[in-house]
């Protein structure tokens, strides 16, 4: 009885995490293509193929549905060694990988990210979104920026709000979208801003 009771847990389990797989695959589908504004959380959950109430049960509203495709960026390699930067033991190079990930982030998510910065000024989740993308931006940058100081790293003669800003600027979704715009490869636009960063640092 408890390997039978075991045995339908776990495919409950499989059963529930297949199911949200194929809501976001929808939802990440209708945002790359530059649809999920139009689409209602019926036809969502449609393209899903799935019930409405079962979308409503698992994510509770389209926001629900943009937030769990924020959580899913915590799976991105470049995300992971975004976050690890922080608190590697050399703060200038804490520095540099913050930027550098944050470029290869934004290259791996370009699709969505385009649509979803697109959509902040009409659509509620997006807006919130971006929102609270830009808010942890800032806490990463602030956070090497302090070690920076701490350690007395910072060029002289650069304050520390001219530093945060550069910092954001270089981190940011439309710094690496008109650095590509211009034709660099992502390559290109790692190293000129790394190049920004070190002299910010002083090496």
């Amino acid at each position: 009885m408890a390997t039978s009771r075991v045995y339908r847990q776990r495919r409950r389990a499989e059963s529930t995490a297949e199911t949200r797989r194929r809501i976001m695959d929808a939802v990440r589908d209708l945002l790359e293509r530059g649809e999920f504004h139009r689409s209602s959380v019926e036809e969502i959950a449609e393209r899903a193929g799935v019930a409405r109430a079962t979308l409503y049960q698992h994510f509770g509203s389209r926001l629900g549905l943009v937030d769990a495709i924020c959580q899913s960026f915590s799976e991105n390699p470049s995300m992971a060694a975004l976050k690890a930067s922080r608190e590697l033991e050399d703060p200038a190079e804490a520095a540099v990988e913050l930027v550098r990930q944050a470029m290869r982030f934004w290259a791996a998510e370009e699709a969505l990210h385009r649509n979803l910065y697109g959509l902040a000024t009409i659509d509620d989740a997006a807006r919130d979104f971006v929102r609270r993308q830009g808010a942890d931006r800032r806490s990463y940058a602030e956070r090497v920026l302090r070690r920076l100081r701490e350690a007395g790293r910072l060029r002289r003669g650069i304050g520390e709000n001219e530093a945060l800003a550069l910092l954001l600027l270089l981190t940011s979704f439309k710094t690496y979208e008109e650095l590509r715009a211009a034709g660099l490869s992502l390559a290109q636009a790692e190293e000129l801003a790394v190049a920004q960063v070190r002299e910010l640092v002083g090496g």
